[in-house]
């Protein structure tokens, strides 16, 4: 089905364009503590924080993986 088709049929059944292209949520809490090179309260590095507002969804959700990842093994090392 065509771009313009599905938007139609987004905008036909009042969920309007975010059903096709959600935001991936910025993993931010408004706590920076940044410890080298990472925000020890989102985990993300400091490059990802600099980029966030210019990547694409694919990048997004890699840096916010990439997030989660290292605040499991900030977590596990503080025990």
């Amino acid at each position: 089905m065509p771009a313009h088709s599905r938007w139609r049929l987004a905008e036909a059944s009042g969920q309007g364009l975010l059903t096709m292209a959600k935001e991936i949520e910025n993993p931010c809490i408004s706590v920076c503590q940044l410890s080298g090179d990472l925000c020890v309260s989102c985990g993300r590095s400091k490059e990802d924080i600099r980029k966030w507002k210019r990547m694409k969804r694919p990048e997004k959700m890699a840096a916010v993986q990439r997030a989660n990842v290292r605040l499991k093994g900030l977590k596990k090392a503080q025990g």
